[in-house]
């Protein structure tokens, strides 16, 4: 808030950057090569994707504690000029950009009829998949004001019962329905991401006079209950497991606490780990922007199979060259005028 780093906040978001790319890369993988997935190669990929789903999670929970922060005060002319005008400044310019691509690699999609396609799927929000996260941030802050207005009245219960309510009624109650329960009752409230939110702003505020071995067992649990329900999907083709790999699953939530809550413990005594993730960090918006497009570079138009290189191994090695080009990229585009005040 002062202009100084909190390195615990830097290194999650670059840690959570690099989930989101592997997390890509092998659910493009059981896209692009189904022939070729195995048990083995099924099972194991299955368990990666599914316990990296609190990466975007965890994004939020930053965003939270920065932004809904007292000494953080926010006009709605900083609102508007800075922050959302940076996120429509890149769902235009990220829209446009792989409206361009697709035509690019798919030339019989190279006709107007298909760019004004394109242009409306940006408005619409069905251009490429990772975008949804732009879209999803942008109505974060258009309600930041007042978000704000409850955390700067609520004492710590009231904070945690407003996080209660938002988990029992969009997490817990919808999972009921994986075992045929449909439940009536329901809140006026319809997306969990606020939760993430005001996690972040409470795990700043009062989570770490809670000891970072409890977080760690809060992650350590989810991810084995995730893994596991990732093996019984695969093995029994159980489709009701489903909704505890989505971002409102109980699983995930817990799995995103204990990660942030490890994190948000973090000193900031420099140290040569948390000075790479800290660069990373600076670069995290613009890898995140651009690295599906490498992804599909790859994948899709290269035909490049990560199968060749040892399964997983592959993929992550997959995982590894978008991520080096997507930062290679964003340098460049730091420099670009069109790009610098997004990136």
């Amino acid at each position: 808030m002062n202009g100084k780093r909190n390195a615990g906040f830097d290194c999650l978001r670059a840690t959570a950057c690099l989930a989101i790319i592997l997390l890509h890369t092998t659910y493009s993988t059981g896209l692009m090569f189904a022939p070729e997935l195995t048990f083995r190669r099924a099972a194991i990929g299955g368990m990666v994707q599914h316990n990296l789903m609190w990466a975007v999670p965890c994004f939020i929970m930053v965003t939270g504690a920065l932004l809904l922060s007292p000494e953080k005060h926010i006009t709605y002319g900083a609102l508007f000029k800075k922050y959302i005008a940076r996120v429509v400044k890149a769902i235009a310019l990220f829209g446009v950009l792989f409206v361009a691509l697709e035509m690019i690699f798919n030339p019989g999609q190279r006709t107007g009829e298909h760019f004004l396609s394109g242009l409306y799927d940006v408005f619409a929000g069905d251009s490429w998949s990772h975008m949804w996260y732009l879209y999803c941030l942008l109505g974060l802050y258009l309600l930041m004001p007042l978000y704000k207005k409850v955390t700067e009245l609520a004492e710590e219960r009231d904070l945690l019962y407003l996080m209660g309510i938002y988990g029992l009624f969009l997490s817990v109650l919808p999972c009921l329905e994986a075992v045929g329960l449909r439940c009536g009752f329901y809140v006026h409230v319809s997306s969990i991401y606020p939760l993430y939110l005001f996690m972040g702003y409470w795990l700043r505020r009062w989570g770490r006079s809670k000891s970072r071995a409890l977080y760690g067992g809060l992650f350590l649990g989810s991810t084995a209950a995730i893994a596991a329900l990732s093996y019984v999907r695969v093995r029994w083709g159980v489709a009701q497991v489903d909704v505890l790999f989505e971002y409102n699953s109980p699983l995930v939530i817990l799995q995103a606490l204990g990660v942030a809550g490890w994190f948000f413990h973090l000193s900031d005594e420099p140290s040569p780990v948390k000075s790479v993730l800290q660069n990373i960090d600076r670069h995290s918006f613009g890898v995140y922007l651009i690295h599906m497009a490498y992804i599909r570079l790859l994948f899709k138009h290269m035909h490049f199979d990560p199968f060749r290189f040892g399964g997983m191994a592959g993929i992550l090695l997959t995982a590894a060259i978008a991520f080096a080009a997507a930062y290679v990229t964003d340098m460049v585009m730091k420099k670009l005028p069109l790009f610098k005040s997004v990136v």
